[in-house]
């Protein structure tokens, strides 16, 4: 029998300032893939599964119209700082460096103290999305 209080999945929703900017990064960068889009009055959007699509973590990104009941003015901001990120492990850092290159700009790599790899980039809201290998 399940208890009642277990947690399923995970759903990080993005209010983006360009939906066509930040569906391009995410999808053709990153390779995310579409579960679900919309495409309202008010807003348009999209709900994401990582590339392979058997984690239950999805991405949902948005842009909400200022005119909506909904938005807020920071939803057309960029992010001023890294108090989030979006931390993305892989497999194979060296592959994404072939990938990316030319294609987007990143910082490193960098190596750890304690052995992995990682990679910074930004997305076209200013969210810093790391791609890491190694342990966590």
């Amino acid at each position: 029998m399940r208890n009642s209080t277990e947690l399923q999945a995970l759903k990080i929703v993005l209010r983006c300032r360009d939906f066509a900017a930040s569906f391009d990064f995410y999808t053709r960068i990153l390779g995310f893939s579409i579960v679900d889009q919309w495409q309202e009055k008010d807003s348009t959007g999209c709900i994401l599964r990582l590339p392979g699509g058997q984690q239950e973590a999805l991405l949902e990104i948005s842009q909400i119209a200022s005119q909506s009941r909904r938005y807020l003015p920071a939803y057309s901001a960029p992010l001023q700082d890294d108090k989030i990120d979006l931390q993305l492990r892989t497999t194979s850092l060296d592959a994404w460096l072939i990938a990316l290159d030319g294609n987007w700009p990143y910082e490193g790599p960098k190596t750890l103290p304690w052995g992995g790899h990682l990679i910074k980039l930004r997305d076209p809201d200013n969210l810093q999305v790391i791609l890491y290998e190694g342990s966590v």
